[in-house]
């Protein structure tokens, strides 16, 4: 028996060994568990220069973000090389156009001392020659001129004339082609006439029947044009009456406001208010707060404890506070994509106050509003329409969604991100900064009130629902966590994204990382004096903005035939007239074709080759026409050529008078030498000038050649980081999935390791029956044991999975466990039959 229990013993400790390396046999042995965000790249030393150098991210989100600003970086260099690329040409241009100017101004100069050089040397008696020559050379230039200006007049004037004759000759051709193209449906109309009768009669037949249908559709459109004017002028009329009844009720508010005082008292909220139930449970919201960010482990292992107590104490308050609405607010009509700042301050402080109402009775520092809050709450509702219109988000954690963005459920972390930091704020705050909610009223500024109260009294007291599990109250009801004291801003806006209408930023002044950027200053709160210069300045313009529509709609009714729908209406009658009047035409010519078929068929044949001998005639007429016009086209070029010379004869003697005249001008100047010393001074003033500007130009283009080349470097050198960087995401992408791999593979061992002893004492006639209930057992247990990640906000749950390696490990481990099994069975036996 001893031995028995030995050899039984023995085999135990053999099924459990045995069992393990099994499990074990398909991976490398791991005897902790590694966290995603804790995996390193195995390979630190790399022979990379560029790598070595780049300083790496320690997490997969941190790889992300290099990524991105990496990318940037690289877009800002590529714009800065673009723009020095712009720079160069535009240099190049710039000394290409000095260096022509400079080679100009070198002509001038010499020309310049060339002239004083000689007129410096001249004597009086050759001076005087000089001028004689010179007028004996004006006087021909000026009658050569003269007689080139003549010539130039009579070739204008036989260019003119050939274009005249052209324009004649083209005319005729038009028509000879005209009368050809006649001759030809001619023809071909006898020819069907000769060939195909049958067709022409039913031909006519369509005709006549296509006349009548556009007849009857005619009468139809005059008809509906009369309904048309008429459902125009009803529109019309009432478009008129509503604003008139708008100008009347801007015109009693603006009496009111101007009868009033110039300031009043501001009361956003009403009469509402919210009451806590006498239990609410403040301290558990406090530790629920204290456990964790929303959704983590520690903060859901608390909030499960406490779920049934909290929501018994909580949930009375939804009943004790019911909305109550406010008169002044019923009619002002809204639009909550495009809420003016106004309307959006005073929904802030309606929002604060019935948020500070509670935290006031729980001794709590109240929320405030600033300039800052609201533009960061305008910048996240602006953005999520921008980028996700009209549909609600809906985001998987971790997963990209709707334009490459990542987020919660409903919640769009990445514009928060980018919106908080935009306004100086820290891109990551602990609650995810947002609460969001929905209003299913008119869009009127009451509404809209009452959307925001309701969202409040669900978040604060029934926010257990929907998966939640009070994370919105925690939001509503922090405090900075290091100075309880320390001020807690607001903000809030709206838009149309679905059922996604509210958005409330909560969050304390230890969020600012960048105070030049958020506004800290304080949105005047519900109570205190309010200017109302500025509501009447815009009930004002509202009212002549009225008048204006009312002074149109007037003169629109009173001459309706300009609107849209009527002249559409006018123009489909017009239409159909001018189809009607074709539809006759064919169908009396299809008519006068079935009168000729009563004649013979020798009169139609007759008629046919009067028809074809017309027809070559015109064709020869035409073909001699166009011969005609292209000769006269070639004589027009000719003359086009001579006028163009005679111009330039022209314009050549002109100048030469003008140089002659100057000369002569200079030399019987008294004071030539003088002028001819300014003359080579400006010269090479002009000169000097230009080679100081095109040396400065060749510097500018040395600097800016030299920073493209530094801009490529540059570039070359970020997009090689760039690589680098996306291949250090894609490790430590496949690190986290590997890490989960191993921590799941590592709880299924130690699962496996509480059943073997079960295993052992598995029935003795049924061990393949035992092995097989072994088997459902520990994938159940499995399946229990999935670690399941629940994030802030609904639908925002991941769900971990066994992955193939570990099913097969467990399959490995069950066979292993049932030969253990049979092994024990028959030691048994065997120690029997002894």
């Amino acid at each position: 028996m001893e031995q028995e229990n030995s050899r039984t013993k023995h085999v135990k400790n053999t099924i459990a060994l045995t069992s393990t390396i099994a499990l074990l046999g398909t991976s490398v042995g791991v005897s902790h568990q590694v966290k995603a965000d804790d995996a390193k790249s195995g390979d630190a030393n790399t022979s990379n220069t560029s790598e070595a150098t780049l300083a790496k991210p320690e997490t997969l989100e941190e790889a992300v973000l290099a990524v991105k600003a990496t990318e940037e970086t690289l877009s800002e260099r590529k714009k800065e090389l673009a723009e020095t690329n712009t720079n160069i040409a535009k240099t190049e241009s710039e000394i290409s156009n000095l260096e022509a100017a400079k080679q100009e101004q070198t002509a001038d100069l010499a020309k310049a001392e060339e002239l004083l050089e000689t007129y410096s040397s001249m004597s009086e008696e050759d001076l005087a020659k000089s001028i004689e020559k010179h007028e004996t050379e004006l006087e021909t230039i000026n009658t050569e001129l003269e007689k080139a200006t003549t010539e130039s007049q009579a070739q204008a004037e036989a260019v003119a004339k050939q274009q005249e004759t052209i324009a004649a000759e083209a005319t005729k051709a038009d028509q000879l082609a005209t009368q050809l193209a006649a001759a030809e449906q001619k023809v071909s109309d006898l020819n069907t006439m000769i060939s195909q009768p049958e067709a022409i009669v039913s031909e006519a037949q369509a005709a006549k029947e296509e006349v009548k249908r556009i007849s009857d559709d005619l009468a139809k459109a005059t008809a509906n044009l009369a309904t048309v004017k008429d459902t125009v002028h009803s529109q019309l009329t009432s478009d008129l009456a509503a604003n008139k009844a708008a100008l009347a009720a801007k015109e009693a508010e603006l009496q009111r406001l101007q009868d009033g005082t110039a300031t009043a008292q501001l009361n956003v909220a009403g009469s509402n208010t919210l009451v806590l139930p006498k239990d609410y449970p403040i301290e558990e919201i406090k530790k629920l707060a204290a456990s964790g960010y929303i959704g983590t482990a520690a903060y859901n292992d608390y909030y499960n404890k406490v779920a049934s107590t909290m929501i018994a104490k909580a949930e009375p308050g939804a009943a004790m506070n019911q909305y109550v609405d406010i008169p002044e607010d019923l009619n002002r009509v809204v639009d909550p994509d495009n809420l003016s700042q106004e309307v959006q301050n005073e929904l802030a402080q309606f929002a604060a106050q019935m948020i500070n109402d509670v935290r006031k009775q729980l001794g709590l520092v109240p929320v405030t509003v600033t300039v800052g809050s609201q533009e960061f709450a305008r910048l996240l509702t602006k953005s999520y329409k921008e980028t996700h219109q009209n549909t609600r988000p809906s985001f998987v954690y971790g997963q990209a969604g709707t334009a490459g963005h990542y987020g919660v459920g409903p919640h769009d972390k990445t514009i928060i991100e980018a919106s908080a930091s935009t306004v100086g704020l820290r891109p990551n705050d602990d609650n995810m900064y947002e609460n969001l909610g929905a209003f299913n009223e008119v869009h009127t500024v009451n509404g809209i009130k009452r959307g925001i109260y309701d969202s409040i009294k669900y978040m604060l007291f029934t926010d257990h629902l929907h998966g939640n599990t009070y994370g919105h109250a925690v939001n509503f009801l922090r405090v900075d966590k290091t100075n309880p004291s320390a001020p807690v801003y607001l903000g809030f806006s709206t838009s149309n994204v679905g059922s996604l209408n509210e958005h409330f930023v909560i969050f304390p002044a230890s969020d600012i990382v960048d105070a030049t950027r958020f506004s800290t200053i304080e949105i005047p709160k519900s109570g205190q004096v309010i200017d109302r210069s500025a509501s009447i300045q815009a009930l004002t313009n509202d009212i002549a903005s009225i008048k204006g529509k009312i002074a149109s709609l007037e003169s629109r009714l009173a001459d309706p035939s300009s609107e849209a729908e009527v002249t559409a209406a006018q123009a489909k009658i017009s239409r159909l007239q001018h189809q009607l009047e074709a539809a006759q035409a064919k169908s009396h010519k299809l008519d006068q074709q079935v009168e000729q078929l009563a004649n013979t068929k020798d009169s139609l044949r007759t008629q046919l080759l009067a028809a074809k001998e017309e027809q070559a005639q015109l064709k020869a007429n035409l073909d001699k026409a166009l011969a005609l016009l292209a000769s006269s086209k070639a004589t027009l070029h000719k003359l086009e050529a001579a006028m163009e010379e005679a111009k330039a004869r022209v314009a050549g003697l002109a100048s030469q008078k003008v140089q002659l005249e100057d000369l002569l001008a200079f030399e019987k100047n008294p004071n030539r030498i003088e002028l001819a010393q300014e003359k080579v001074a400006a010269a090479k003033k002009a000169l000097a000038d230009t080679g100081d500007k095109l040396l400065a130009a060749q510097a500018s283009l040395s600097d800016l050649q030299a920073q493209r080349a530094r801009l490529q470097l540059s570039i070359a050198t970020i997009e090689q980081q760039l690589v680098l960087l996306k291949n250090l995401v894609q490790e430590k992408q496949r690190l986290r999935l590997e890490a989960e791999r191993l921590n799941s593979m590592s709880e299924t061992r130690q699962l496996l390791n509480q059943l073997a002893p079960q295993a052992a004492k598995a029935g003795v006639g049924s061990e393949l029956v035992a092995t097989g209930l072994l088997v459902s057992k520990v994938a159940s247990a499995i399946a229990k044991q999935s670690p399941t990640s629940h994030s802030y906000g609904a639908g925002a749950a991941s769900h971990a999975a066994v992955d193939d390696n570990t099913q097969r490990a467990v399959q490995a481990g069950m066979v292993m466990l049932a030969a253990a099994g049979l092994a024990t069975v028959k030691l048994k036996k065997g120690s029997k039959k002894r």
